[in-house]
């Protein structure tokens, strides 16, 4: 009961990787980080904005459901926030500009400003001018810089395509919907609202943002647990019908494996808490593992059937608990790894396996001994028990791992976060969609952090600026739509007061010389609107909707892992591409010029995998050295010989050659989850060899008998464990997918080599017939 789902794909990740930090900043620092995005295409523009605004309209009426909806407004719409963000924007302003303009409008001055406004309206050829003019006569937006304006307007605010036909509303939940059940419900309410709206209509509608995501990642979790395990389940139990065709024993195996469960979900609950997208997968590799200890000591009771409980137990538990704790061991390797969810599967699936091995060993010898039927164990020769063929086999084994890196060479490792991502996934296709709509077709934005204390972030946006201008020079950049504008400069608001006091005093005389030299009253609505936001007190306030888009504080950002003082800019940046695919060259050099002290990341997707791929090798150079040894030292306590130490070693070597060389075969790399595969199948490979090399010391390496009796149920354990991995292959996320690939095919690898050439290996290194 304690158990949830953690469907949050940033949770999985290290938290102190500064790229992962600013993907958490970027979607919870800023207002707008928990929308809904429902992207809407119609058959023409006229369509599409009327169909928007109702849409909107409507949504706005429910305030039960919605807080805030954002969308692409007419201009006069947008009057009072208008207002309100340009008299933000002057309030920071260059103070000598200010004073400036102030200059040129005190006394007869504003009357000359103003017959230059009207020769500007009645004689340029310049569109920009005339309607500058048109509703600034005064100049006041002079002393702000209007390239940059342009830039911002274009990029940040942008919710309709350039032909107006594709549309995006942003909507804000009126509630959270942090878990995946709420979000999924309340996305369900959205979409009967939206139906009411364009049930009549040839439209595409269709939703990303973050409850999108979780309600989709949510289900995808639940369905994957519940589809595994149940597929698991019936693949073993099946496997185990076939080769042992006994009704009881697979009714009490059900039964142990069934406790064995319950009391890792128990233990879980206790330590872990959580289940996210990356440890869903730890039941169904649980279930592989430990049910092989059952039938290991099911075949020792049918091989020894005048043993009782106690001896029986005596007998098996050796082997089961080397290769249960090594295995273990190896899992619980992952929790050094730099990927908090793998590290999580690692502790789930250890504990399952440490249970299990209490709960088999204990019960199963009782239900087993003295139960089973003999088995007949044939002499007559096998391809498998035949030298010459053992020795064909290990040569074309050899030359072709060889023979393949050679024309191959060895699997690439893939840096991108593809591995990161859900197989298929409705909201991340919408997202991609939004991005190739609303973007140019040939270049790629990327939203850019600048972080630091609140008091510095004008002064860092306005030095980074200046190195993005040069960049965009160099060809590195298409352009840079930095915020400078709308970051808070406290020095300049404090010497702007005087500027604002002037300008509240002067509006009647300016608004009355406006009347007289000829304009409409439309000419007065920006004088009118910034004197009126001024009047009402806080600013700032006024102009949050669209602040707290762009500007983020540690008072106000409280999920997003932000200190007390510490502020955040969110700017953009296009480089050359496609939308959602930039230039990784061009990226790259993106990431020289944000230097530690600039205070600036890129964060998106696109640098995350770098960031981790570098942090996965390391965490794995670190674990592998105390896994092998750890494996030494077990082997060696288990066998007592060097032979046997060796020969394992060479399995283990062996399977991973070939897992290698199949994957160069297949086209297929390494990425940031599948290269967990390494270490676990050190730990599940292992675990085989010492069940054969037991049983062959046993018998004085009797290889025919070795391989119809114990190979028999290192065979089942083997494909149980197959099925367990390759219940992963079909799991919702890419590195899950590819990690449960990567253990099938090594698994299958092992388990040929275990049972087929370990024993003649073990023959040819001159292990003696009689030991």
């Amino acid at each position: 009961m304690r158990l949830r789902l953690e469907t949050d794909i940033l949770a999985t990740l290290p938290a102190e990787v500064p790229e992962v930090r600013a993907l958490k900043l970027l979607r919870d620092g800023f207002a707008g980080g928990s929308d809904l995005i429902i992207a809407l295409e119609a058959e023409d523009e006229a369509t599409s904005e009327e169909l928007t605004t109702s849409l909107a309209e409507r949504l706005q009426k429910r305030t039960d459901l919605v807080k805030e909806v954002r969308w692409a407004q007419p201009m006069e719409a947008q009057a009072e926030s208008g207002a309100a963000l340009l008299a933000w924007c002057v309030q920071n302003a260059d103070p000598v500009k200010l004073k400036e303009v102030q200059a040129r409008l005190e006394g007869d001055g504003a009357k000359a400003q103003l017959q230059k406004a009207l020769k500007s309206v009645g004689g340029s050829l310049d569109a920009e001018k005339v309607q500058r003019a048109s509703y600034d006569p005064l100049g006041l937006l002079d002393s702000l810089d209007t390239s940059a304006a342009g830039a911002l307007e274009g990029s940040l605010f942008g919710l309709v395509s350039e032909d107006g036909a594709f549309r995006v509303l942003m909507v804000t939940p009126a509630t959270g919907v942090g878990n995946y059940k709420a979000a999924g419900a309340w996305l369900e309410q959205m979409k009967g609202e939206i139906a009411q709206v364009t049930k009549d209509e040839t439209v595409t509608v269709r939703y990303t943002g973050e409850p999108a995501f979780q309600a989709e990642i949510g289900a995808g979790i639940e369905k994957d647990m519940s589809s595994t395990i149940g597929m698991t389940e019936v693949f073993i139990a099946l496997l185990f019908w076939i080769m042992f065709r006994r009704l009881k024993p697979l009714m009490w195996i059900q039964g142990l494996v069934m406790l064995s469960m319950v009391l890792t979900l128990g233990f879980g609950g206790l330590i872990v808490g959580k289940l996210s997208i990356m440890s869903l997968g730890f039941a169904a590799i649980v279930l592989g593992i430990i049910v092989d200890y059952a039938v290991l000591i099911i075949q020792e009771a049918r091989q020894h059937p005048q043993l009782d409980a106690k001896a029986l137990r005596k007998l098996a538990a050796p082997g089961i608990a080397a290769g249960a704790c090594t295995t273990a061991v190896v899992f619980l390797s992952l929790l050094f790894s730099g990927l908090p969810g793998l590290a999580e599967m690692g502790l789930l699936v250890a504990i399952g396996v440490i249970v299990g091995l209490g709960v088999m060993v204990f019960f199963a010898p009782k239900l087993a001994a003295g139960k089973q039927m003999e088995q007949m164990v044939t002499t007559r020769p096998a391809w498998h028990s035949n030298r010459g063929i053992a020795m064909a086999g290990t040569l074309i084994l050899v030359l072709g791992i060889a023979g393949t890196f050679a024309v191959k060479g060895m699997p690439s490792f893939l840096t991108s976060a593809e591995a990161l991502r859900p197989t298929k996934s409705e909201a991340m296709d919408t997202f991609q969609w939004v991005q190739e709509r609303l973007g140019r077709n040939t270049e790629a934005s990327v939203p850019v952090l600048i972080t630091g204390p609140a008091a510095d972030l004008r002064a860092k946006t306005e030095a980074l600026s200046v190195k993005l201008d040069a960049a965009v020079k160099a060809g590195t950049l298409v352009r840079h739509m930095m915020p400078t504008m709308l970051v808070s400069d406290p020095q300049a608001q404090a010497a702007n007061k005087a500027f604002i006091e002037w300008l509240l005093r002067e509006q009647p005389r300016l608004e009355k010389e406006i009347d007289e030299a000829g304009f409409t009253e439309a000419a007065m609505g920006l004088l009118r609107g910034v004197c009126g936001v001024w009047k009402a007190g806080d600013t700032e306030a006024a102009a949050a909707s669209i602040l707290h888009r762009i500007l983020a504080t540690g008072e106000r950002a409280e999920n997003a892992d932000m200190a007390k003082g510490e502020g955040v800019v969110l700017a953009s940046v296009s480089l050359p591409g496609t939308p959602g695919l930039p230039d990784r060259a061009k990226l790259a050099e993106l990431q020289k010029i944000l230097t530690p002290d600039t205070g600036a990341w890129v964060a998106g997707w696109e640098t995350l995998g770098g960031a981790l791929s570098s942090l996965v090798r390391q965490d794995l150079n670190k674990q592998l050295m105390p896994i092998v040894g750890l494996i030494a030292l077990t082997l060696f306590i288990t066998f007592r010989r060097w032979r046997d130490l060796v020969l394992s070693v060479l399995l283990l070597a062996g399977g991973l050659g070939a897992l290698a060389a199949t994957m160069s075969l297949l086209g297929q790399g390494w990425n940031l989850a599948s290269l967990a595969a390494i270490p676990l199948l050190l730990g599940t490979g292992i675990d085989y060899g010492i069940h054969i090399l037991l049983a062959l010391q046993r018998t004085g390496n009797d290889i025919r008998t070795v391989q119809a009796t114990t190979g028999r149920a290192v065979f089942f354990s083997g494909m149980t464990t197959v099925i367990g991995f390759s219940s992963l292959f079909f799991a919702g996320n890419r590195g899950i997918s590819s990690l449960g690939l990567a253990c099938c095919l090594g698994t299958l690898w092992i388990l040929m080599i275990v049972l087929w050439l370990l024993p003649h290996w073990r023959a040819w290194l001159g292990a003696k017939k009689a030991e």
